[in-house]
């Protein structure tokens, strides 16, 4: 599994925000993604992506208060690790050879000031909205504002623009951080090219010589066009072709890797 422990922090944060009951142990997610590859015969397969949900277990009444997860004698019970394996493949998602278009969104990222936006819950309403606008204006992504006009993410994915040689992508503030963009930020490090995290707004995203999708399974994807207009230099897109190689060969790196099968964490 690429960047396993990146992956189970991510999650572990919301589920301690949240204040869950109980909180499992990495070592019980690595288990129930393990039983789960076993029994859908995955175990040997590559190209699986597996999605998780965590619940705090069954409740002994409909509420929203974390008290009443419990069983009918008041005693604490075990949460629920849900996984979701299927076959996808890098190119499955997004189209990297053609790249995509995309549109800004008219629904907007929520403030951190309602609520830590890093947690990563199923409440993603203002994300569904967005996608299912870029649906039906026939593009692939939508980019996400937030409060100040600034460029927050996409949809599904983090986002990067270059200009003059230099890579920027938006502050984590009102999403959860992503894998892949904390992946392509050591890379560009690694690699000698200057990369920084930044505030974004619609003019310098119009202006971009490149900009680029930063999906889990692809990686950067490079966006031709924004609300129908070309982006400035698509036909070059030079920096987000080295990135890509760089991430296809990180996805490969046994460094980056955790085997499962082979490997407990304490």
């Amino acid at each position: 599994i690429f960047r396993l422990q990146d992956h189970l922090d991510k999650m572990r944060h919301g589920i301690e925000a949240l204040h869950c009951p109980v909180i499992p142990r990495d070592e019980d997610f690595i288990d129930a993604v393990r039983k789960v590859l076993i029994a859908n015969k995955m175990h040997n397969a590559s190209d699986v992506h597996i999605r998780i949900i965590f619940t705090p277990g069954t409740q002994v009444t409909a509420s929203m208060n974390m008290k009443a997860v419990v069983d009918w004698n008041g005693n604490p019970v075990a949460p629920r690790i849900i996984v979701m394996p299927e076959y996808r493949t890098m190119e499955s998602v997004y189209d990297k050879d053609r790249g995509v278009k995309a549109i800004i969104s008219s629904y907007r990222r929520p403030s951190p000031e309602f609520a830590d936006q890093k947690i990563h819950s199923n409440n993603q309403i203002h994300s569904s909205l967005a996608c299912d606008e870029a649906t039906r204006f026939g593009a692939s992504a939508a980019f996400m504002l937030d409060a100040e006009d600034n460029l927050a993410e996409t949809h599904a994915s983090h986002i990067a623009i270059v200009k003059d040689g230099v890579l920027y992508t938006p502050f984590v503030r009102c999403c959860p951080p992503g894998v892949t963009r904390k992946v392509i930020l050591e890379l560009c490090e690694s690699n000698g090219i200057p990369a920084m995290e930044d505030d974004i707004n619609k003019q310098r995203l119009f202006e971009a010589d490149e900009v680029m999708i930063l999906g889990t399974m692809s990686g950067p994807v490079r966006v031709t066009h924004i609300n129908e207009k070309l982006v400035k230099d698509i036909k070059a897109a030079n920096l987000t072709e080295q990135i890509s190689k760089l991430y296809s060969d990180a996805m490969k790196e046994e460094k980056n890797l955790y085997d499962i099968f082979q490997h407990r964490i304490v």
